[in-house]
């Protein structure tokens, strides 16, 4: 199952988070949901605080399942038959814009690091270097953006 985590650089307590339409766990200390993780050796050079995003149902009372994102994707992404791209169903790509841009705000680094992490994506993990917050959600529309992969997201110049 997709694990989708937003690391706040430099940040020293989670923010208080409006109401979003899926699941957010978030601490102070930067370790993966995931065992084992692609990211965590990344994630263990990193200050701040992470964030995990998770489906409607983790934050439903007496939910013991495991903590993953697989419907925040569309369906389209879920779909394909070899899932490479990251794309976001519409009913929540607004709430996760958002959220990306308050964590952007709340990074005394000016700095958020985003990773998925899925099982049944690409067997190969990517790294990319800075990118701007646009150029990322662009990356989003034209279906660029990589699963199993770790982007460095600026705020826009």
């Amino acid at each position: 199952m997709p694990s989708v985590e937003i690391i706040s650089v430099g940040q020293q307590e989670p923010i208080v988070l409006p109401r979003v339409p899926f699941s957010v766990r978030s601490e102070p200390v930067v370790r993966s949901h995931r065992e084992p993780s692609r990211f965590q050796k990344d994630f263990g050079q990193l200050c701040g605080c992470i964030y995990h995003l998770g489906n409607p149902a983790c934050d439903d009372p007496g939910y013991e399942g495991m903590y993953f994102a697989y419907e925040l994707l569309s369906e389209r992404c879920r779909e394909a038959p070899t899932p490479r791209f990251l794309e976001f169903g519409p009913q929540y790509l607004p709430a996760i814009v958002d959220l990306l841009g308050l964590l952007l705000a709340g990074s005394p680094d000016r700095l958020v690091v985003f990773s998925t992490d899925w099982q049944f994506g690409p067997a190969s993990s990517r790294r990319y270097g800075q990118i701007s917050e646009n150029a990322f959600w662009q990356r989003h529309c034209k279906r660029r953006l990589h699963l199993n992969a770790l982007y460095h997201i600026r705020p826009n110049p």
